[in-house]
């Protein structure tokens, strides 16, 4: 019996030794706050386009300015889907109010993309046509590797 408690000890340090090796690098927790995303993202332009410092400002200009919409639009999506959580954990289905959540959380997530496509255009106008150009490439290829991702995740 002793002996099982220390080898379970030794299985979890070694589980919290390893997890950090597996994360994946420039991804945010959801202890990450919105900020250091931007500061992140903002980087990640500056570096793969070359931005010139009044580009730089420009963007962390329209990064600034639509942070709190974005929040804003993030609780409203996690409110709801709280609420979906508990209507689906009920013993008796309450058909009507789903439906009204489902709705609810369709539009907040049609909300969300119209969003970050203005978001994305108005750091489109900042670019060059040679910047807009790799950084549509940059887009698509993070697309292509979250598909990928997820793909493998559904195989397991």
């Amino acid at each position: 019996m002793h002996n099982l408690k220390h080898l379970t000890l030794a299985l979890l340090l070694v589980t919290l030794a390893i997890t950090p090796a597996f994360a994946k690098p420039g991804q945010c927790d959801k202890a990450c706050e919105n900020g250091e995303q931007q500061a992140t993202r903002l980087e990640h332009l500056k570096e793969r386009l070359d931005l010139t410092a009044q580009q730089e400002a420009e963007i962390k200009e329209i990064l600034a300015s639509t942070k709190a919409k974005d929040e804003a639009l993030r609780e409203k999506n996690r409110m709801t889907s709280k609420a979906f959580r508990e209507i689906s954990r009920a013993e008796t289905l309450d058909e009507s109010r789903l439906r009204e959540l489902v709705r609810k959380q369709s539009d907040q997530r049609a909300d969300m993309m119209i969003a970050k496509h203005a978001t994305r255009n108005r750091i489109n106008q900042v670019l060059t046509p040679e910047q807009q150009e790799q950084h549509e490439t940059f887009r698509q290829q993070r697309q292509e590797r979250k598909g990928a991702s997820k793909h493998r995740q559904g195989k397991q």
